[in-house]
């Protein structure tokens, strides 16, 4: 009997350890957990703000070591943030979808237009047709560049008319769109194929300035554009649907391991009840004995009985240890594929941006980039009370140097000046390409006075650049 009772204690000392463990166990993989939803948030930070603020709510809870039941809702409502936003994503596309299209159809109504334009307009409203999701940056282009050619086709209009009166003016608007389309080309950073399309199109425009050219060339830039982005949905579309799953999965495990984790529960509940009740039989059996065989086979008998329930409830705890392991090993597994794709999406949605700020051919910031920087020195220049002047410079003699030497060579003598004129400034000013050979220069804390010696300085080493 004195054995049986060593036994019961073992094992009773087990089951608190074993419990120990566990409990041990759970506050480590919920920490762990924890870790993975903040990770995840992190890595998913800048794709849409509505679904930050969710992820970033999400991390606030883990962090607080907020029960998981209370954090099950969280986790829903950023799936719903996800379907939402992919919603919003097919929305905008549409409305850039629609403005082409009429554009497209309004050309197919004009006389006169080339066969083959007529073939490449029905091959564009085919693909502006099809149903796809969107990425953002390139939709105000695409309306732009909308908007320019539906300004060629008035032209064309105008100029079928016959009207010799108004040549001039037909000639500048040409003109006019010619640059905006040149200056839009600038911001539009595109590298292997669609690259060498782009500069074939800028230097058709440097040449030819007639409104057939200009309308074959918005129609071909509206083709790259459109390309480019179906390229990048799809890269955008399966990086969102890898997010889907992730929290999906993550959702399904917390579910899974919660419900399985409340039926263990129930039953652990159930057999320390148990025990408890045969551990006071056996007290009660024992003060009843009349003999000492008669004390020796009921202790052996609940003894018996007590140590098999030990032993279930050792492997229920065991049983519950494995399934909080494996839906950690699940959960760690999603994050590494996660982080991997994220870490490359953020890579290529940094190396557009910045080709979208800078200029293809001399490397320095264009349009777009000089605009953001002008807010902001706006913005500081009237907070503080400091000066900002603002410089406009061009390169004389510019299209003689494109109609005697070519224009490669007026190409490479853009570079030269730019990186002359871009070392010739201080560090704190800021220089951008404005639009074919015209530079535009921000000066920070700079009265218009003291304008008058750098402004020579540039000028001194522009002419010894050329």
């Amino acid at each position: 009997m004195a054995e049986q009772q060593s036994d019961v204690k073992k094992q009773l000392a087990n089951a608190v350890k074993a419990r120990k463990q566990l409990e041990d166990t759970y506050e480590s993989q919920f920490k762990i957990l924890s870790q993975f939803v903040s990770r995840l948030s992190l890595a998913c930070k800048g794709i849409d703000i509505e679904l930050d603020n969710k992820l970033a709510r999400l991390r606030q809870e883990f962090a607080k070591g907020t029960d998981l039941e209370k954090i099950l809702p969280l986790v829903e409502s950023a799936v719903e943030a996800l379907k939402t936003l992919e919603s919003r994503q097919q929305s905008e596309l549409k409305k850039a979808q629609n403005t082409i299209t009429d554009a497209g159809k309004l050309l197919q109504k004009q006389r006169g237009l080339p066969d083959q334009l007529r073939r490449d307009l029905r091959d564009l409203l085919t693909k502006v047709e099809e149903p796809s999701s969107t990425v953002q940056a390139f939709l105000p282009h695409l309306t732009h560049l909308t908007e320019l050619y539906q300004a060629a086709l008035a032209t064309k209009q105008q100029s079928e008319q016959g009207d010799t009166a108004d040549d001039n003016k037909y000639q500048a608007i040409c003109r006019q769109i010619s640059i905006e389309l040149t200056n839009l080309l600038s911001e539009l950073a595109f590298e292997g194929k669609y690259g060498q399309d782009i500069e074939r199109i800028r230097l058709t425009l440097l040449s030819d300035v007639s409104i057939e050219s200009l309308l074959e060339s918005c129609l071909r830039t509206i083709e790259i554009i459109i390309a480019s982005v179906t390229d990048e949905r799809q890269s955008a579309q399966h990086f969102l649907l890898k997010l889907n799953e992730a929290l999906t999965g993550v959702q399904q495990a917390v579910v899974s391991s919660l419900n399985t984790s409340n039926n263990i529960k129930e039953k652990m509940l159930l057999l320390n009840q148990q025990i408890e009740q045969q551990i006071t039989n056996l007290t009660a059996d024992t003060k009843s004995a009349t003999s000492l065989e008669q004390l020796q086979s009921l202790v052996s008998t609940k003894l018996g009985a007590i140590t098999s329930s030990l032993r279930e409830k050792e492997q229920l705890e065991k049983d519950e240890r494995e399934l909080m392991l494996n839906t950690l090993r699940h959960m760690e597994s999603r994050l590494a594929e996660l982080e991997q794709e994220a870490m490359q999406f953020k890579k290529r949605l940094a190396e557009q941006k910045f080709r979208s700020l800078q200029d293809a051919l001399t490397e320095l910031p264009n349009r777009a980039a000089f605009d953001e920087r002008f807010e902001l020195e706006i913005r500081r220049a009237q907070r503080y009370g400091k000066p900002l002047a603002i410089a406009l410079a061009d390169v004389d003699h510019f299209k003689q140097i494109n109609d005697n030497y070519g224009h490669s060579a007026g190409d490479k003598t853009l570079k030269v000046i730019a990186q002359a004129l871009k070392q010739s400034l201080r560090e704190t000013d800021f220089i951008a390409r404005y639009g074919g050979e015209e530079f535009i220069i921000l000066f920070p804390e700079t009265h218009l006075s003291e304008l008058k010696q750098p402004l020579n300085n540039l000028r001194e080493r522009k002419s010894v650049s050329r």
